[in-house]
């Protein structure tokens, strides 16, 4: 993981604010999507295959992420995005990774400035209800699973969120 800090008004590209969820949920997923970016890109339904079968061909993308909710200890990462530079400014990317221990890791990838940076990450987490996350640069913040993102970035304070 990166450590930098951007100055107050520097335009970084590809800021990503990880946080984690307790469960897997359709509707957690879903809620987060309208939340950030509302209108957002669906899924091409070639995106995965289903647990266990990749050749299957979803019909909808609600099966298509209902499949990995349903599965128990599956690992699968979904990213979704918005084109519309008019109503999505900051270029926000959602990522969705299902861990093997049933948790999610929610992402937003976007550019801004620090302000962004400190904006998109303290309203994700108050979004998720959640104390544990991390900022990274370029490439999202390493980990195994959801005990192990808990273990590597539970700890983990900024200086703007005392």
């Amino acid at each position: 993981m990166e450590n930098r800090l951007l100055k107050e008004e520097e335009i970084s590209i590809d800021i990503i604010c990880q946080v984690i969820t307790d469960s897997k949920s359709l509707d957690t997923i879903y809620s987060v999507l309208d939340e950030f970016i509302p209108g957002y890109v669906r899924l091409n339904l070639d995106y995965t295959g289903k647990p266990n079968d990749d050749e299957y061909e979803f019909e909808s993308e609600e099966e298509m992420l209902s499949s990995y909710m349903d599965t128990p200890n599956v690992e699968q990462s979904f990213y979704w995005n918005k084109y519309s530079k008019s109503e999505n400014p900051d270029n926000i990317m959602v990522g969705a990774n299902i861990t093997t221990d049933n948790h999610i890791v929610f992402s937003l990838t976007f550019n801004g400035t620090q302000r962004k940076e400190k904006e998109y990450y303290l309203r994700l987490k108050e979004y998720l209800y959640s104390d544990v996350g991390v900022i990274s640069y370029v490439n999202p913040a390493e980990y195994n699973n959801g005990i192990d993102f808990k273990t590597r970035y539970g700890d983990k304070k900024y200086s703007f969120e005392s």
